[in-house]
């Protein structure tokens, strides 16, 4: 009898979270499905790895970027009263709208006691912030010199600005998808999510903020990265559970 009541606890906890309509939790997919974060994590791996040995090898797609590193800074330069507002806003949903945006959702995990969701939060966040200064200092390369009206002066592959959306909006389409009770809502949230992160990678090209291939490798590092840490994290809190399940 002490035997069933073990085996059974680790479902009774996963449907104990899946059927919360109470917070925002996350579905725990990552945890039963590793091999999904894993696929993540090589898909986004070796396209980055790819966009590296382009740039080292001065491979075709440096051409893209020479071309559209010219040609969407002159556009945007013709008719600044209104692309000027609309590719900032892309820079600061990117920058400090990822840090609010993190901040308020940190406090909600806290104030909820969802420690596993904080987690997810910080360290999804924190890590892609070191990751990204750790790879664009060792590749240094230069942004294009044809920048406009925000002008940044530090190394840009890859592109954290595209690597924090993935990271950050992609947690949230994951985390608020399941709590859609429609297929639209479902479809809805994840199809935002993802226009977001377009959007942001679009600004950083078009002011010439980034090159083509360094919005292209934030984009790939950030799937890299979402599918190992998420995994990690939601592999380690399951297992908590199903140990002091088995304890009781």
């Amino acid at each position: 009898m002490t035997t069933n009541k073990m085996v059974a606890a680790p479902i009774q906890y996963h449907q104990s979270r899946h059927t919360d309509s109470h917070g925002v939790r996350s579905p725990d997919l990552l945890a039963r499905w590793p091999w999904i974060g894993l696929l993540m994590f090589l898909v986004g791996g070796l396209a980055f790895g790819a966009l590296f040995y382009n740039l080292r090898s001065q491979g075709p797609l440096l051409q893209w970027d020479r071309t559209l590193a010219t040609i969407l800074p002159a556009i945007g330069l013709q008719n600044p009263a209104t692309l000027k507002p609309l590719m900032d806003a892309g820079y600061y949903l990117g920058g400090w709208g990822v840090i609010i945006l993190g901040i308020l959702f940190g406090i909600y995990f806290i104030v909820k006691r969802y420690w596993q969701e904080l987690a997810m939060v910080a360290i999804g966040m924190a890590g892609e912030t070191l990751l990204f200064e750790a790879l664009s200092n060792l590749i240094g390369r230069a942004r294009p010199p044809t920048q406009i009206w925000i002008i940044l002066k530090i190394p840009g592959f890859p592109s954290g600005h595209t690597m924090a959306a993935v990271t950050f909006f992609g947690l949230l389409a994951y985390l608020l998808a399941p709590k859609m009770h429609s297929v639209f809502g479902k479809v809805f949230v994840i199809g935002l999510a993802i226009l977001i992160m377009l959007f942001i990678g679009f600004t950083r090209v078009f002011t010439a903020a980034h090159y083509f291939t360094d919005v292209l490798a934030g984009y790939a590092m950030g799937i890299a990265w979402f599918g190992v840490v998420y995994t990690l994290v939601e592999r380690y809190f399951v297992k908590r559970k199903v140990v002091h399940a088995k304890r009781e």
